[in-house]
């Protein structure tokens, strides 16, 4: 999967490469939500800086956003940074952070790691 996942002291580091397909990131949302140290985390930063191409479409963040609020009543707090480059993708991060909208886990977009470091700190 052209993903690598870094565990953080208080959260993880997701970043993505290449190609990727709509499963490749459920899957990787399931196995994010099975791990023993995503309990504790506080945040996700998600890094698509490097994607070549994104086969994902607004179908695809409906689904992500309703598994992810089911596991947020089990888990609690979460807050979800995206970093990217890619204006195409905008609308797609958009798409998510609006189905979780006043959920409990927060969303947002961010161009740089340093400004979705700076988020997440300071939440």
């Amino acid at each position: 999967m052209p993903h690598t996942n870094t565990w953080e002291q208080n959260g993880l580091l997701r970043k993505f490469t290449g190609k990727i397909h709509p499963e490749e990131i459920l899957k990787s949302n399931f196995e994010i939500h099975a791990h023993p140290k995503f309990e504790k985390i506080a945040y996700i930063i998600n890094d698509f800086t490097e994607v070549d191409d994104l086969s994902v479409d607004v179908s695809h963040t409906k689904i992500y956003a309703v598994t992810d609020d089911v596991i947020s009543n089990t888990k609690g707090k979460l807050n979800i940074a995206f970093i990217i480059h890619q204006d195409s993708y905008v609308n797609l991060v958009n798409s998510y952070r609006n189905q979780m909208e006043n959920r409990l886990f927060k969303c947002e977009i961010f161009k740089t790691i340093d400004d979705a470091r700076e988020w997440v700190d300071s939440q």
